[in-house]
């Protein structure tokens, strides 16, 4: 009995050794060959890969296509109800440039308080001692320069012209801290109504100009742009200024005064236009008191 045991052990293992064998071999020869049913398993798979990957890209596609369309269909409706606001603001512009011409018929005013001729000039003089308050321009009488007209930059206001001679001028830059340097101006509030004041004085410690007499009840906020009003006869309406930055009552509370950073750089520039107005403000010489004297 323990011989056939013994027997049988030793059968065993050279069973297990020669199944190894033969796994070492099929082993080996698939490196360099495929079975037939690894070749049917690759070729099944790929089959059904294909099988789903149809429909998949088919929906895929589809629903791609179903957005891009929803895209441009809120695009669409966009663009419409955008074309309905310009056609309406082109409406009330006619309408508003019927009522101008009309009301410049009436009191005969040849021309706008918008109209105005650019004239070119250089900076040609600047005295350290003054520096914010004057420069020289290279243009004078000669060019048809006046007392009184507006100095700008690419930017925006940068001042008024106060003396000429011939072939120059003397330009008073808004950063000068004269109480009688001020300009008449206008901001739209939040409500889309002209709030007007007047630009006198500039902080120079916060480097900002000061728009004033602005009534308790005008909703100005940051960030609005403040633009020569028109008023007084001197500076066409619709020059840029600037834009608020701060809000705060006077000292009596009887008003607001708001801080406007100066859109034009007082102190880097070379260029500017003198501008020579086309329109006189009609009443101008005949009004006294109130907001429109500069």
């Amino acid at each position: 009995m323990k011989r056939f045991l013994n027997n049988r052990k030793l059968l065993i293992t050279l069973l297990s050794f020669l199944l190894l064998v033969i796994l070492i071999g099929v082993t080996l020869q698939g490196r360099n060959q495929s079975h037939w049913y690894q070749s049917f398993a690759r070729d099944t798979a790929g089959v059904g890969q294909r099988l789903f990957a149809t429909p998949i890209g088919w929906v895929d596609d589809t629903v791609t296509s179903i957005k891009e369309v929803r895209d441009v269909y809120k695009e669409n409706e966009y663009l419409k109800s955008r074309l309905n606001d310009y056609a309406d603001t082109a409406v009330e512009v006619r309408d508003l440039k019927r009522e101008n011409e009309e009301l410049k018929d009436m009191i005969g005013l040849d021309g706008s308080i918008r109209d105005y001729t650019l004239l070119p000039a250089e900076m040609i003089g600047r005295n350290p001692s003054e520096w914010h308050r004057y420069v020289t321009v290279n243009i004078g009488k000669e060019q048809g320069v006046k007392a009184d007209m507006a100095v700008i930059t690419a930017d925006g206001l940068i001042g008024r012209v106060i003396q000429t001679s011939a072939y120059t001028s003397l330009v008073q830059l808004l950063s000068d801290t004269s109480r009688t340097n001020n300009v008449s101006a206008v901001a739209d509030d939040t409500r889309g109504k002209g709030v007007f004041g007047t630009i006198e004085g500039f902080d120079e410690e916060r480097k900002l100009l000061k728009f004033t007499k602005i009534p308790n009840d005008a909703k100005l906020k940051r960030g609005q742009s403040v633009t020569t009003s028109g008023l007084g006869g001197k500076y066409p309406s619709g020059i840029v200024i600037g834009k608020i930055e701060k809000l705060e009552s006077d000292k009596y509370g009887a008003s607001k005064i708001a801080y406007v950073k100066p859109a034009a750089d007082f102190d880097q520039f070379g260029h500017v236009f003198v501008i020579e107005r086309e329109a006189k403000e009609p009443f101008a010489e005949s009004v006294t008191g109130g907001d429109t004297s500069e």
